[in-house]
């Protein structure tokens, strides 16, 4: 593999800290070997010119599909058939890693698979952190009830209907067969239809604690989905989850536990307008005290004052687009979400790039080997024509000169 000089680039290294305006970075193989301010480089490097332009990590995306769906029905989601959602689910793998992302953290039927060949080197992607299909409750988010129930079982791209305690820790040990990262779990709705309301809980105590406690006799992470319920927002906390996943809406007990016990917290807030577009946020009274024109700008303005809320009292951000079709692009549905906290949730464009580079490696418990430019560590490494520290708009998939994972730039449009 090809050494590397990346120099004259101003240096946001992923860490919170200055940036280094002159800089240089070095690539050996895979790993960085420095990183630092400009000096002289040693002879059979390739040099990068990155004057006027910006060096940073790659991308962390914590909550992503590779669905392999062309659509946003839920239905379709079903319908299509398995073996076109396989090759949809590649091309998508290879459109996050081209536009920037180079570690994610996917929840799906070919996740596993995926991620195994692009670690094998028989495919281009990201760095993929898996869970296999999720656990859901029969007529909950994940069961698309319009269609026979074993036809859901059976096809549904990221859910598993699973009722009970004994059943869910049953079926924990069958996936663990598979060998996932993490168990992800949907404890709400997701606002689809009736039954599957984001804020009504849609796994008991029982259950969201049973699958706590079986995952913790491993030791493989919990990942939970909680829209608008804060009881079970508070309920996948206080049992363990290490990560929460939307959680629209949260209360200060919730949020001050998740900060005391460094739970990950994943807001999603930048896909909603596509989302809601389609499922639009049921109405509460409640809704009527943020601001919008109908529910669904209502609905976003309370998620953004949420997510500022959390910021403030501490809590650990990752950043997730949640990308699960072609309708939310991959890469740009992800920096969707970093220009919504830094534009309507007050959150500074530091901060927001170290959530979407160093956070997603802590959440993933792989600090020490990538989520940020330092030496000794995997070179994911982003080259951004512009400067996202002054116009967070600069860090755009078509402005990223290089993108380079483990040391490989990555070629967009070759699949």
């Amino acid at each position: 593999m090809a050494k590397y000089a990346i120099k004259g680039g101003k240096l946001v290294d992923g860490t919170g800290a200055s940036p280094v305006e002159d800089s240089l970075v070095l690539v050996d193989d895979k790993k960085i070997t420095y990183a630092g301010e400009a000096t002289e480089i040693p002879e059979g490097y390739e040099i990068i010119d990155a004057t006027g332009k910006t060096v940073m990590p790659g991308i962390i995306d914590t909550h992503i599909h590779f669905s392999g769906n062309l659509t946003d029905n839920d239905n379709d989601w079903v319908i299509e058939t398995v073996a076109q959602k396989q090759a949809c689910a590649v091309k998508q793998a290879y459109d996050a890693v081209t536009h920037g992302l180079t570690t994610v953290c996917e929840i799906g039927r070919n996740g596993i698979a995926i991620r195994d060949l692009v670690n094998m080197g028989v495919m281009k992607g990201p760095r993929i952190f898996a869970t296999g299909l999720g656990f859901c409750r029969t007529a909950g988010h994940g069961d698309c009830h319009k269609l026979p129930f074993e036809m859901s079982k059976n096809g549904h791209p990221w859910g598993d209907q699973v009722d009970g305690p004994w059943e869910l820790r049953h079926a924990i040990r069958m996936r663990l067969r598979e060998n996932p990262d993490a168990i992800k779990i949907w404890a709400t709705g997701g606002g689809i239809w009736r039954w599957d309301s984001g804020r009504a809980q849609l796994m008991s105590t029982e259950e969201i604690k049973a699958v706590c406690d079986e995952c913790a006799m491993v030791g493989i992470p919990v990942w939970s989905h909680s829209y608008n319920s804060i009881s079970a927002a508070y309920d996948s906390v206080r049992f363990g989850a290490e990560q929460l996943i939307h959680g629209f809406e949260l209360d200060d007990k919730t949020m001050d536990l998740m900060a005391q016990q460094g739970t990950f917290f994943t807001p999603t807030v930048g896909f909603l307008p596509s989302w809601y577009a389609t499922y639009p946020p049921e109405w509460t009274p409640e809704l009527d005290k943020w601001p919008g024109k109908n529910n669904a700008e209502k609905g976003i303005a309370r998620s953004y004052a949420n997510l500022n809320r959390a910021y403030k009292l501490g809590v650990t951000l990752t950043v997730g687009s949640d990308s699960f079709s072609f309708s939310t692009p991959y890469g740009y549905t992800t920096l969707d979400e970093v220009y919504a906290w830094v534009e309507h949730c007050e959150i500074p464009n530091m901060d927001a790039i170290v959530a979407a580079t160093l956070n997603g490696a802590k959440m993933v418990h792989h600090e020490n080997d990538f989520g940020s430019v330092e030496a000794g560590k995997l070179a994911d490494i982003l080259v951004v024509n512009g400067d996202p520290l002054k116009e967070i708009r600069d860090l755009d998939p078509d402005k990223m000169d290089v993108i380079m994972k483990e040391g490989d730039i990555m070629i967009k449009g070759a699949l």
